[in-house]
C-alpha cells in the first residue's frame, strides 16, 4: 500500500512536472504572478485549470490514502516537501482565476489595442494617402499656378502689345481722319466742278444738239434739193424727148426711177417706143381728124344730089369758123367742132380732151387714134409741169399722179 502511495505521488509529480514543463503552472522560482501559458505561448484557459484542480484533488486522495497506510503500517515517510509543494500547487491554481480574468482582460486590452493600432495604421495610410494626395495636388497647383503666372506674364505682354497697337490704331485713324476731311473737301471741291463741268457739258451737248438737228435738216434739205434737182432733170430729159416726136422710152425709164413709177408714167409707156406727136404735128393732122369728126356727125345722105354731096365734101376739105369761141352751152355740131378747133390751135390739150369726151359714139371712133395722142402728148406735158414746179417750190413732183385727163380710148 505504501508503494502504491508513493507511486502515486510520484505519478501526481510527474504530473504537476508535465504541467510546468508545459507552461500550465509555474516552475520553481518562478514569478507568482505570472500566468500560466500552454504551448502555442497563450494564457491557460479555464478548461486547463479544471483538469489541474481535479489533478490536485487526486493527489490529495492518493496522499491521504498514503497517510492511511502508513499509519496502518506502523512506519514514518517524511511527506513534508510533497505537502510543500502541493500546498504551493493549490496556491498557484487558487490564484489562476484572477490569473485568468487578467489574461482574458489583458487580452481584450491588446485585442482592443491590436484593433486601435490597425485602426491607427490604416488612419496613417489614409493620412499617408492624403498627405500624398495633398503632395500631389500641392505640386499640381504649383504647376498650375507656374502655368497661370507664365500666362498671366504672356496676358500681360498681349495686352501691352494690345494697347500699342490700340494707340498706334488712334494715331492711324486719327491720321485718316484727318486725311479723310482733306479728301471730303477735295472731293466737295471736284463735285463743283463737275457739277459746273456737267452743266457745261449740258449747255454744249444742247448746243451739239442743235447744231446736229441743224446739220440734218441742211443735209435732208440737199438731199431732198438733191432729189428734185434729180426729177426735174430726168423730167426736162423726158419733155425733151417727147417734144422731139421720136421714141423717149429710156428717158422715161430714168424718169421712173428717179421720181417712182405712177399710173401717169405707166400711160407713156404706150408710146414710149415710136414717140408722142408734137403740138405741131399734132396741129397738122387735126384737119384731116376734122373732117372725119364733121362727116360722123353729119354725114351726107346717100341719096342727096350731087351739088349736096359736093358740098359736103368741100365742107370737109375747107371749113369756115367764126372767130369767136362758142359758148359750151351751143352743142350743135358746128359750134363742139369749133371748140375743138380753138383747143388745137390754142394748144389746150385739156380742154380738147374734155371737149371730145362729150361727142358721140361715131365721132369717138372716127377719131379715137388722134385722141390717144393728145392725151399722151397731155400726160407728158402734165408729167414735166408738175416735176419742174415741184422742183422750183420744193414740194414733192406730181409726176406720179394719175393725170387729170382719161386714159387714152384705144391702147392698141
Amino acid at each position: 500500500m505504501i508503494g502504491a502511495g508513493v507511486l502515486g505521488a510520484v505519478l501526481a509529480l510527474g504530473g504537476a512536472w508535465a504541467l510546468i514543463a508545459n507552461g500550465a503552472l509555474p516552475g520553481p522560482g518562478a514569478s507568482q504572478t505570472t500566468a500560466p501559458q500552454t504551448a502555442a505561448g497563450d494564457y491557460a484557459t479555464t478548461d486547463a485549470l479544471q483538469g489541474v484542480n481535479a489533478e490536485v484533488a487526486q493527489l490529495r486522495e492518493q496522499l491521504a490514502a498514503a497517510t492511511s497506510a502508513q499509519g496502518e503500517a506502523g512506519s514514518s515517510i517524511d511527506l513534508s516537501p510533497l505537502e510543500q509543494r502541493m500546498a504551493a500547487l493549490e496556491s498557484s491554481t487558487a490564484d489562476l482565476t484572477s490569473i485568468r480574468q487578467s489574461a482574458e482582460t489583458a487580452g481584450q486590452t491588446a485585442q482592443g489595442a491590436n484593433e486601435a493600432a490597425q485602426g491607427a495604421s490604416e488612419t496613417a495610410a489614409a493620412a499617408q494617402e492624403a498627405a500624398q494626395g495633398a503632395t500631389e495636388a500641392s505640386e499640381r497647383g504649383a504647376r498650375d499656378a507656374a502655368d497661370a503666372l507664365k500666362q498671366a506674364s504672356a496676358a500681360n505682354e498681349t495686352a501691352s502689345a494690345a494697347q500699342q497697337a490700340a494707340t498706334n490704331a488712334q494715331q492711324t485713324a486719327n491720321t485718316a481722319q484727318t486725311t479723310a476731311q482733306s479728301a471730303l473737301g477735295t472731293a466737295n471741291s471736284a463735285a463743283d466742278t463737275a457739277k459746273a463741268a456737267n452743266e457745261a457739258a449740258s449747255a454744249a451737248n444742247s448746243k451739239v444738239d442743235g447744231a446736229v438737228a441743224d446739220l440734218d435738216q441742211r443735209v435732208a434739205a440737199v438731199e431732198d434739193a438733191n432729189q428734185r434737182a434729180a426729177i426735174a432733170l430726168a423730167a426736162a430729159n423726158l419733155k425733151s424727148a417727147i417734144d422731139a416726136g421720136g421714141p423717149f422710152a429710156q428717158q422715161l425709164e430714168t424718169f421712173a426711177t428717179t421720181a417712182g413709177a405712177g399710173e401717169a408714167t405707166e400711160s407713156l409707156r404706150t408710146f414710149a417706143a415710136e414717140g408722142v406727136p408734137s403740138e405741131r404735128q399734132i396741129a397738122e393732122q387735126w384737119p384731116q381728124v376734122e373732117a372725119r369728126i364733121s362727116n360722123a356727125l353729119t354725114p351726107p345722105r346717100p341719096n342727096a344730089p350731087v351739088s349736096d354731096q359736093f358740098m359736103a365734101g368741100l365742107r370737109s376739105l375747107v371749113n369756115v369758123r367764126s372767130s369767136e369761141t362758142p359758148p359750151a352751152a351751143d352743142q350743135s355740131d358746128t359750134a363742139v367742132l369749133s371748140r375743138l378747133d380753138a383747143a388745137i390751135r390754142s394748144g389746150d390739150l385739156g380742154a380738147f380732151v374734155s371737149e371730145w369726151d362729150q361727142l358721140p359714139d361715131n365721132a369717138k371712133q372716127a377719131s379715137a387714134d388722134f385722141a390717144d395722142k393728145v392725151r399722151a402728148r397731155l400726160t407728158a406735158q402734165q408729167i414735166v409741169s408738175s416735176t419742174l414746179q415741184g422742183a422750183i417750190s420744193g414740194s414733192e413732183p406730181a409726176a406720179t399722179d394719175t393725170p387729170t385727163t382719161a386714159e387714152p380710148a384705144n391702147q392698141g
